[in-house]
């Protein structure tokens, strides 16, 4: 029998609001200051004014809310602890049987993961390191109070990037943090070249474009698995393009349905699919920005692109079904620009992926069509950090360097086939 009772995702919190002794929503008790930055971050964007969090032990929380009231929602870090699972069955004689338990620790492990959720009724469980997606995904649900919208589980993940204004480097980035995802990480990756008329993702990633994408907004009944077989252009192993250049005075007219039938079919053969995106201006980019779960805003270190990443921000905030997007800056050590004070006193915050200015690499990188992550240094090692940030993909010590061989041999047989 379950110590912590199961909640539904949708159940209504009206029953407990009326419960005042509840001082607060949400109480959250972490184990280390990384994560607790993390959760303070996230529970100003979703519970602003009404949580508590402290970096406690798991035994000191259970003593604490043994003398205190309960709130409706608890977050419990267990990691560290001899036997979780005896100190969390503690914790349930302690608190309310109705309140959502989110625990956190560091095992990663589907065994524990059931006896969590399946046999003491916890509603989430996550394992570090954590990171904002990674919460916003797993945890934001119970978090709200209604006006969140879960994204469908099934098929792969979307992922947008938008440029804050042009020339910061969107593509550069969207389009090795595709490959990195595919050829490191070992994930199945599509990334998308939302710009039909100058896009250069199949440029910096060498390959060839075709009029795949521009059928499927314009054809959408045209379109099934079997098509994006056809149309996707292999950079690697795991690695596609989907993309097209048409030419500068056609007018390219778009099917409604396109956008939302392309993404659906795409979702059922790839793990990731990475789009990047020429603005926010004309329809499609509209359209496939509501359709990703997680958007990344890229910037340079200039005052214009500060400036925009603040509107971007307040507008992504305004639509409450819409996550706050990374925020990345790139090109940082440019002469001339910004400090990472400056940027950081502006935004209230530090950006959560800094990508290094090194344009010997990438100009080198989009004459020779070879990804410049795929080099090893600096910028690599940004790409990696985007990628645990943006999709939750962490590569464990030791199995990068055995990666990146296997992609490098992956690489050449793919373009020696194509």
């Amino acid at each position: 029998m379950s110590q912590f009772r199961m909640l539904d995702l949708g159940q209504s919190f009206e029953g407990a609001k009326s419960k005042s002794s509840r001082q607060v929503v949400v109480q959250a008790f972490v184990a280390d200051v990384a994560s607790e930055n993390i959760l303070r971050e996230i529970l100003d964007e979703f519970q602003p004014g009404n949580y508590s969090i402290a970096c406690q032990s798991c035994s000191v929380a259970t003593s604490k809310l043994r003398k205190g009231a309960t709130p409706k929602i608890l977050i419990i870090d267990v990691s560290g602890e001899d036997q979780p699972l005896t100190v969390l069955g503690e914790l349930a004689n302690v608190i309310e049987p109705d309140v959502k338990v989110l625990v956190i620790g560091d095992r990663q492990d589907a065994n524990f993961y059931r006896q969590l959720t399946r046999g003491l009724g916890v509603a989430e469980y996550l394992y570090k390191p954590l990171n904002r997606a990674m919460v916003t995904r797993f945890f934001g649900p119970f978090l709200a109070d209604g006006d969140f919208e879960l994204h469908a589980a099934r098929g792969g993940r979307v992922i947008g990037f938008l440029g804050v204004r042009g020339g910061v480097g969107t593509t550069t980035i969207a389009s090795n943090f595709a490959w990195y995802l595919g050829e490191v990480a070992r994930r199945h990756t599509l990334i998308i070249d939302g710009d039909l008329y100058t896009g250069s993702v199949s440029i910096l990633l060498g390959t060839r474009v075709d009029g795949g994408l521009k059928t499927a907004f314009e054809a959408p009944q045209r379109v099934d698995e079997l098509f994006i077989e056809r149309s996707a252009q292999r950079v690697g192993a795991r690695c596609d393009v989907l993309g097209s250049q048409i030419n500068l005075t056609d007018t390219l007219v778009v099917d409604e349905r396109a956008p939302f039938h392309l993404i659906d079919v795409v979702k059922k053969k790839y793990n990731y699919i990475a789009i990047d995106m020429p603005g926010i201006d004309d329809e499609i980019s509209r359209k496939m920005l509501e359709l990703c779960e997680q958007n990344v805003l890229v910037m340079d270190p200039t005052l214009s692109a500060l400036r925009d990443a603040l509107r971007f921000v307040a507008s992504f905030k305004s639509q409450s079904k819409m996550s706050r997007p990374l925020i990345v800056l790139n090109k940082f050590g440019i002469p001339g620009s910004l400090s990472l004070k400056e940027i950081s006193d502006g935004f209230g915050r530090p950006p959560d992926v800094i990508i290094p200015f090194v344009p010997k690499i990438l100009n080198e990188s989009e004459i020779s069509g070879c990804p410049a992550a795929s080099l090893k240094g600096n910028f690599r090692s940004s790409i990696g950090n985007l990628s645990q940030e943006a999709a939750s993909v962490m590569m464990p010590d030791g199995l990068e360097e055995k990666s990146f061989l296997r992609s490098c041999v992956d690489q050449i047989v793919a373009r020696f086939r194509s």
